[in-house]
């Protein structure tokens, strides 16, 4: 779609407008700008119950396989006061799990809100429970285009409060030792509220934290079909690098 094309080609020119703007706070903080830290799980991706023929099904075979999925706190890294959480997900056919973002890799990235839009932004804070990465919903935000299938909007369901822990992150992970830590992606015609199971993510191990800090996640990417689309899928496409390039400098 040539207008889809053209609005997401003036997000990343304005993305590359602010980004010297941004560098040096990117600099000063060391760290990812959103999502400074969290932690890093490998999973494996089935597809969903009750998939739909056609499109659906065809976006679900793409999507099996492994997957990294990475939580975070949104502005800060603590459980205190008011925050996001967020999800980035990686679809991988690595062999082991790794920082490097290979040919074919598709990257997501959800948070704890549905839109921008300042009241569902607000509400969405407020409903966010930090303490517990999977006692919350995740949503991309920002839409995908897939062939067969038109402009998508997604979302992540979590499959529930975790376990007793210290902390989101050994709350989470007792849940996995449990076998009961899932995410299921689904896929809803942008506009609609009808939301189609596409991928059922079962979270495994975590992983080291030097990964978790080398991990660098690329915007752009759409190696399993969803094509980032529209303004603010190219807005950010800039800003990450420059941070990434910031993060190096400071060997963080």
């Amino acid at each position: 779609m040539p207008g889809l094309q053209a609005s997401r080609a003036l997000g990343i020119a304005a993305g590359a407008l602010v980004s010297p703007l941004l560098y040096p706070f990117f600099f000063a903080r060391g760290a990812r700008f959103f999502h400074p830290s969290g932690v890093v799980h490998s999973a494996r991706v089935v597809p969903p119950t009750g998939v739909a023929a056609g499109a659906p099904a065809d976006l679900a075979a793409r999507l099996v396989g492994p997957a990294l999925v990475r939580f975070a706190g949104g502005w800060f890294s603590g459980e205190a006061g008011k925050d996001s959480l967020g999800i980035s997900l990686r679809f991988h056919d690595q062999p082991l799990p790794s920082a490097l973002h290979g040919k074919g890799d598709q990257d997501l990235y959800f948070v704890s809100f549905p839109s921008f839009v300042l009241r569902k932004f607000i509400s969405g804070i407020h409903q966010t429970y930090l303490h517990d990465y999977l006692a919350n919903t995740y949503w991309a935000v920002a839409p995908y285009e897939v062939d067969g299938f038109g402009r998508v909007s997604l979302r992540l369901t979590a499959s529930g409060a975790g376990r007793p822990g210290v902390d989101r992150a050994e709350r989470l992970q007792r849940a996995v030792e449990e076998g009961v830590a899932r995410l299921l992606l689904e896929a809803a015609p942008l506009g609609s509220e009808v939301h189609l199971p596409v991928a059922e993510i079962r979270l495994g191990s975590r992983l080291s934290q030097n990964l978790e800090t080398e991990l660098r996640t690329v915007p752009g990417s759409s190696g399993r079909g969803l094509r980032p689309s529209g303004f603010l899928q190219g807005l950010r496409v800039v800003p990450y690098a420059a941070c990434q390039h910031a993060r190096r400098l400071r060997g963080r």
